[in-house]
């Protein structure tokens, strides 16, 4: 697994490297690093998914994530989301690209844009399952919702514990707010366990 993954995170930089404008990555760089991704995924026999449990049903979370891969700069970072269900977040951005791919189970991701009132106004939506993922822009907004156990990879540009100006839209308050860093990782590294 260790070597797949190793090698798939060596196609992502050159993807990004080859489909940058301006210092930004294009539409068609994240969605190539997409599919690659779903092509990593397709080799179900590499990925067991007891190495990934959801939180149980103590826990104060629904789904955690498991660090795969990172680079030492904090860049290029995959990660397995785990989920029990009963999952959703408000629509929000990255502030770096990120690419999601199904591997077990679905996650609803619905997308935003900015409306001139101030709120948001849903798009459209995909669900991502196996074999298939949505890949966003810096500022695309997406909201993810989960109803079961799932599984996904989750891949960025730079580590979730950098991303400090996340924007979200609180309908509550109907305002736009940011999200702390986050900061619950498990690590699982292929290089440190197994």
């Amino acid at each position: 697994m260790a070597a797949a993954v190793d090698r798939a995170m060596a196609d992502i930089r050159a993807i990004e490297g080859a489909n940058t404008e301006g210092g930004t990555i294009t539409r068609a760089g994240v969605e190539a690093i997409r599919d690659r991704l779903i092509e990593l995924t397709s080799h179900r026999e590499l990925f067991s998914l007891a190495a990934f449990p959801p939180p149980g049903e103590g826990d104060k979370l629904n789904s955690c994530l498991y660090r795969l891969a990172q680079d030492d700069d904090d860049r290029f970072v995959l990660y397995a989301n785990a989920s029990r269900g009963g999952v959703g977040t408000p629509a929000h951005n990255h502030t770096t690209w990120a690419v999601v791919v199904g591997f077990e189970g679905q996650e609803l991701n619905r997308f935003y844009r900015r409306a001139d009132e101030g709120g948001v106004e849903q798009v459209d939506q995909h669900m991502v399952e196996a074999g298939t993922g949505v890949a966003m822009l810096p500022d695309d907004l997406h909201s993810i919702h989960i109803d079961g156990p799932a599984l996904n990879f989750h891949c960025y540009g730079l580590a979730l514990e950098r991303l400090d100006r996340r924007e979200y839209y609180d309908v509550r308050t109907a305002a736009w707010k940011v999200f702390p860093a986050h900061t619950d990782i498990r690590e699982a590294r292929l290089d440190r366990v197994c």
